[in-house]
């Protein structure tokens, strides 16, 4: 796995800091990070406008060495170089030297208090891009990986970018020199690299709220109530100096109230609507969302919603989060907040966007309360499209929690020429995680094989000759090449022999390329008689990439899935397919997984009911165990 790069707009300064951050845990794969680091270096002293940087380097970082290195620098670009596992986040190092993942909505709550001190943040790693979101909240430009690139791929951007900026080049010119670096040595991933540019939304609205055209302001509180009163009446008085704002403070009886309400939105350009624990129970502030959500719809997108959340961090129960999920928000906790709220609003107002956008900082933002002993009553059914509890699940589930494992068997299968081994009790996700090994070993071109051991019949896991044959028909199938299994069958030799030379002489050479054999429950011949046989010839099948004779075996990758102990299916471990090359065991879930699934869910569950679940199955899972020891 490689590295991210994050970057902001350049200030005029004498001298820019570039705070080099690195980190190669020794449980991940080794980098070639003294090369990088190197490479900027000698580019950055040769380079024309060399005395305007600095060069601070720090290794091995942990999460404290990162916080400590931006209070103790104030550096204005930082580079980090090291792993990235995608939405699981950044790998630093712990105390041990051993891997520790730091969230992205993390690593922008960080960057968030430097925003005015830090011009770049270049993260220089694998699948960056769900990082590069985050700070890019906070942090002007910012530049991440969209997939996997390789050490050769990020040094030669590393190198284009820096010397696009010794040079004196803009940050747009340096993103596209580095890019070009990676082309010019015709290396296939000069489209990783991706630029976000938070100028895009937040910078130029701060440049057009003084120029942007009058707009009417619709704001919806709730009455009589605190603090959504008293902040509803700043933010109008600050609005109104500048825009057309309407506000039901005091509306005479005798009105008719729905049909001045939808005149007054029917106008609007913007409904800024205040959310209390108070407010979000309220028929009339309910009522006005849901006729500015219909009109929205009539009347191409106005009046746009501007929902904010006053010190109030609760899931919205339908109908609220059918109108209110999918679009931004704001968050004022505290009497300090309404200024930085004012001007959050002038800026959407005039085309920018509210703070919290991304579906990890809604989940971030989200806390849930203990319910009372008799819960308020939903006015609603709360609809949450579910999917069946049990079986595989598919690769692109909404409800798949991901583990640090799945980052590990991604990068795994992304190589060439590896065995990879899924372990776990029943019912733990191991099939949905070979499911989405597969999904990767197809992004990256490689053919795939899928066995799965449940549907060979009793008759064919009893008897050798018929399993073998069936195993290499099946592979046949699966590949779409001719059958030849009855001809490689009249030649002799033993089942392993036969199928070996199937693999080897037909096989793999006519495929060409790259193939994955990825089997599924392989302990259901834990009772076959030749199970020894056939794991000692997928051990085989491992042990021939070493050969210089056998090159064509560096092609072959092998994908386990297995809920028995290795030492059960085959006495010799010396011949096991299952302790040698990446071993995965799987889990039962984390408090924090269990509350993200339960997020997923629509949060049926408070966090005491969760608590009192988890509690409930590890006490169940231990009577099980006792009871299977006796």
């Amino acid at each position: 796995m490689r590295k991210f790069i994050y970057w902001s707009c350049p200030q005029s300064r004498p001298v820019k800091k570039i705070l080099i951050l690195t980190a190669n845990p020794k449980d991940t794969d080794n980098l070639r990070l003294n090369e990088e680091v190197r490479e900027i270096q000698t580019g950055l002293e040769r380079a024309r406008k060399r005395d305007q940087f600095e060069i601070i380097s720090r290794w091995a970082v942990r999460s404290d060495d990162l916080r400590r290195a931006l209070l103790d620098y104030e550096p204005q670009i930082v580079h980090f170089s090291g792993h990235g596992a995608g939405a699981q986040g950044l790998v630093l190092e712990d105390s041990a030297g051993k891997m520790q993942l730091v969230s992205a909505p993390s690593l922008a709550r960080l960057f968030k208090l430097f925003q005015n001190k830090v011009e770049c943040v270049l993260l220089n790693a694998c699948y960056s891009e769900v990082q590069a979101e985050a700070i890019c909240q906070h942090i002007n430009y910012v530049i991440g990986m969209n997939q996997a690139i390789g050490d050769r791929a990020a040094i030669k951007f590393a190198i284009g970018f820096y010397d696009g900026l010794g040079a004196g080049r803009s940050l747009e010119d340096a993103f596209e020199l580095g890019c070009i670096a990676i082309d010019l040595e015709s290396i296939p991933e000069s489209a990783t690299p991706v630029l976000k540019k938070r100028s895009s939304s937040f910078l130029q609205a701060s440049e057009q709220v003084l120029t942007k055209p009058q707009s009417r302001i619709f704001i919806s509180y709730k009455r009589n109530a605190e603090p959504d009163e008293t902040v509803a009446l700043q933010v109008f008085q600050a609005l109104s100096q500048q825009h057309e704002v309407f506000i039901d403070r005091a509306m005479l009886v005798g009105t008719p109230w729905a049909q001045r309400i939808e005149a007054e939105l029917r106008r609007a350009d913007f409904l800024i609507v205040f959310l209390s624990e108070r407010a979000v129970h309220s028929e009339m502030v309910e009522a006005e969302i849901a006729t500015a959500y219909r009109l929205a719809k009539e009347q191409g997108g106005h009046p746009a919603i501007l929902p904010v959340r006053l010190n109030y961090q609760e899931p919205f129960q339908y109908p609220l989060s059918a109108y209110l999920n999918s679009i931004n928000w704001a968050l004022w906790q505290g009497d300090e907040d309404t200024p930085d709220l004012i001007e959050e609003l002038k800026l959407a107002i005039a085309g920018g966007t509210l703070s919290i956008t991304t579906e990890q900082s809604k989940t971030d933002l989200l806390q849930i309360s203990p319910q009372p002993s008799l819960p308020r009553p939903s006015p609603s059914a709360q609809p949450v499209l579910l999917e069946m509890p049990e079986g595989t699940m598919d690769s692109e589930s909404q409800f798949y929690i991901e583990r640090p494992q799945d980052a590990i068997a991604i990068a795994t299968i992304q190589r060439q020429g590896v065995t990879l081994t899924i372990k776990g009790p029943r019912q733990m996700g191991k099939s949905s995680l070979l499911i989405r090994v597969i999904d990767a070993a197809l992004k990256v071109g490689k053919r795939v094989a899928f066995l799965d051991f449940q549907l060979f019949d009793h008759e064919a896991i009893t008897n050798a000759e018929i399993f073998y044959q069936q195993f290499c028909t099946d592979l046949t199938e699966q590949l779409g090449m001719p059958n030849r299994v009855a001809e490689f069958w009249r030649e002799g030799g033993g089942n392993n022999q036969r199928c070996n030379r199937y693999m080897q002489s037909y096989l793999l050479k006519e495929l060409g390329g790259c193939l994955v054999l990825a089997m599924d429950e392989v302990d259901r011949i834990f009772d076959a008689d030749f199970r020894s046989d056939f794991f000692s010839m997928l051990r085989s099948w491992h042990n021939n990439r070493a050969l210089p004779t056998m090159r064509i075996w560096k092609k072959f990758d092998l994908a386990l899935v297995t809920a028995t102990e290795p030492y059960h299916l085959i006495a010799n471990l010396n011949q096991s397919p299952f302790n040698v090359g990446e071993v995965l065991l799987l889990e039962d879930f984390t408090p924090e997984q269990v509350a993200d699934l339960n997020q997923r869910h629509g949060s049926p569950l408070t966090r005491l009911q969760a608590s009192q679940l988890m509690a409930l199955y590890h006490f169940t899972k231990s009577l099980i165990q006792i009871k299977h020891q006796e």
